[in-house]
This record gives structure tokens, C-alpha cells and sequence, in this order.
């Protein structure tokens, strides 16, 4: 006969020390454990398993690998656990006792393993759906994780409490943390990457750490170039543009299959197309004047880690630089008296280019 289980909590990519063989199993010690909690129940009589029809069977080295296999699949609920010929059999199974021991069948040589609460961070396991019902920025089949972007949260049923604005923490794919973010939690879903209006900080001549970091103060907001770049490297993007300024400057602008670069790149941008909104429209800024002043395919800089041609230096600003220094700089100064080299600048949708005072971007992930 087996040992009985006893309640063991499992943390993704980490082992148990040596010294759990004194509280648990020794066959477990060498077993990864998952971020769950499985228990046999203690008030039933030893040897029962749940008569359901399993979704698998196989044979185990561990009671440790059959929870770990179960934790794996999102249709298993919990295992039946019996000894075999060729060692032990894992049974998962797609459903629960519901904690009723009358729904446990007598079986010698088995035990019946069940989550207390398969939902981490907060979760309810939902029966009709046959999933977890997770709450704040948690989502997945047991709220094992953050959402991804606010594309993934839209999607997911996120919505705004009195508005269609919410801050929420994400975490993108490959990303080595979670990052704090703005989203419009409408038309699809999309994440803020920078909000700024002419009554907001004007200097933005920082420095590349700042840059790369982000920064959001209580009316403006810079996503960061480390959070864009894991981001906008998930799948397919559109990035949109909504610009405000003088004359007939107030429109939109999107660019499709935008990315950024990791920081060994320079963050460089890139995007294979453009369009503008049909009824509202600005232009397209990144190509604006030469060919030597458009951004696409561009490297970032700032004073402290300047482009060749020290753009970055002379405009005073952190922005994606060309050969020769763009008219187009959304990150120059608001300010109406400063030098016309000094001002951010962005064309119409006639080509006209006009002073901005309100600049604000959003990704969408296409997934």
C-alpha cells in the first residue's frame, strides 16, 4: 500500500531541499514542483479512487511526476494514483469528488489526490466552464499568470471600472518581469506606450537608462524601451499615433507589424506598412522629408548615448535618428516660445507640418 499524501505546494522551475525528506515523500524530493496544491482526502477510508473515465494513464516513477503531469494539462482536474505490474499507474482524471467521499470508490493499492484549490493568486474554479475564474491582472487555466499585454486582457473580458482606463501589471512572452501599464481597455485592446500634453513635463532630454526604464508622472507617461521591445516582439503589432497641434494637425496614424529592437540593437524600430484613420487623420511623421530623415529601420538615442551624427545631441532629445536629423521629433520641447529647431513638430494629413501640443501612442498585439 502507498503512503497517503499529505498537502504539498509546487513552485514552477525549483526543486525541494534535501531535507523535505523528513516532512514528505522521499520519491517527491527529486521531482519539479508546480505552483498547486493537491491533498488526499483524510476523512475518507485509505484505498478508493473516483470511478470516472480517465483522460490518460501512464506509468510513474513519483507521486510527485503524476501531479506534475496533471498540473501540465488543463483538462485534468485531479488523478487517481494506484500501483501497478511495471510500477505506478497515473490516472488523470476531468473531474473532482466536490469533497464528498460517497463519490469515491473502494480500489486496494490506490489513492485519490485533489487539488484543495487548483486557482492560484485569488482564483475560483468555476464548474460550467470547467476552468478558473481569476481576478486583478491574473489569467490562464489556473490564473498562473499575468496577462501578456492589454490586448491579451481585452480579450480575456478585462474591462475598466468607470471608465475604459485601467493600470494593470502584465508580462509579456520571454520578458524578465512584469511591467506596470496604462490600458484602453476598448476597440480591441491596447497598451499605452506614451501619453503627453503640452501642461506635462517639457524637457525630455534623458538619459538612456530613463529612456529604456520609462518613466510616468501624475500627466504623462513613457512606457519604456525594454517593456516596447518585449511587447511588440510577441506576434504581429499595430502601433496607432493619435497627434493634436496647431492649424489642422489632430489625427491618427497607424503603423502595421511595428517592432522594437532589444537594447544590443539600439532598439531599433521597424514596421513593414502604414495608413491613416478614414475619417480623422495626421500624417505619416516617420517617413517625413528625405530619405535620410525617415526613422524606419533607425537606431534610439539620447545625449549620453548619441547617433553618429549627433542628432540626439542638437535636438535635445531621446528619439529614433536617421542619417540626417528628422523635422518629425514628438519628443522635442511643447513649448510655443522655444527656437523652431526646439519644438516637436508633426505633419497634417495634407503634409503640412504643424507645432505639437498633445502626443499620445498605443500597441495592439494581433493575436
Amino acid at each position: 500500500m502507498m503512503d497517503s499524501f499529505a498537502k504539498i505546494r509546487f513552485h514552477s522551475g525549483l526543486y525541494v531541499p534535501v531535507i523535505c525528506i523528513l516532512v514528505l515523500l522521499v520519491d517527491f524530493c527529486s521531482s519539479e514542483i508546480r505552483e498547486e496544491l493537491f491533498i488526499a482526502m483524510s476523512e475518507c477510508s485509505e484505498d478508493v479512487h473516483l470511478p470516472v473515465t480517465p483522460l490518460s494513464s501512464d506509468i510513474v516513477a513519483s507521486q510527485g511526476q503524476c501531479l506534475a503531469n496533471c498540473l501540465e494539462d488543463s483538462s485534468c482536474m485531479s488523478v487517481n494514483l494506484c500501483n501497478g505490474q511495471n510500477g505506478q499507474v497515473c490516472h488523470k482524471l476531468p473531474e473532482t469528488s466536490n469533497g464528498s467521499c460517497s463519490d469515491l470508490d473502494s480500489a486496494a493499492g490506490c489513492v485519490f489526490l485533489e487539488p484543495v484549490n487548483v486557482c492560484q493568486h485569488g482564483g475560483t474554479y468555476n464548474d460550467v466552464v470547467s476552468r478558473c475564474d481569476c481576478y486583478d491582472d491574473f489569467t490562464g487555466p489556473y490564473c498562473e499568470r499575468r496577462y501578456r499585454d492589454c490586448t491579451e486582457a481585452y480579450r480575456g473580458g478585462m474591462r475598466g471600472v468607470s471608465s475604459n482606463v485601467r493600470v494593470i501589471s502584465i508580462r509579456p512572452l520571454k520578458a524578465p518581469r512584469e511591467y506596470e501599464v496604462e490600458c484602453l481597455l476598448d476597440y480591441g485592446g491596447w497598451t499605452v506606450v506614451e501619453e503627453r500634453g503640452s501642461g506635462c513635463q517639457n524637457d525630455y532630454n534623458k538619459t538612456w537608462t530613463e529612456y529604456k526604464t520609462g518613466w510616468t508622472t501624475p500627466c504623462n507617461r513613457w512606457l519604456g524601451l525594454e517593456a516596447l521591445h518585449y511587447i511588440s516582439n510577441q506576434r504581429s503589432s499595430s502601433f496607432g499615433m493619435f497627434v493634436r497641434g496647431t492649424g489642422s494637425l489632430k489625427g491618427q496614424h497607424y503603423y502595421t507589424n511595428f517592432k522594437i529592437g532589444d537594447e544590443a540593437s539600439g532598439y531599433i524600430l521597424t514596421y513593414t506598412g502604414n495608413n491613416k484613420h478614414l475619417s480623422e487623420a495626421s500624417g505619416n511623421g516617420f517617413e517625413y522629408g528625405g530619405a535620410n530623415k525617415g526613422i524606419n529601420g533607425q537606431r534610439f538615442a539620447t545625449w549620453d548615448h548619441p547617433d553618429p551624427s549627433g542628432c540626439a545631441v542638437s535636438g535635445g532629445a531621446g528619439w529614433w535618428y536617421g542619417t540626417d536629423c528628422p523635422d518629425t521629433n514628438l519628443h522635442k520641447k511643447f513649448d510655443a516660445s522655444a527656437s523652431a529647431s526646439s519644438i516637436a513638430q508633426w505633419p497634417d494629413d495634407s503634409g503640412v507640418l504643424e507645432r505639437v501640443y498633445f502626443v499620445k501612442t498605443e500597441i495592439m498585439i494581433i493575436w
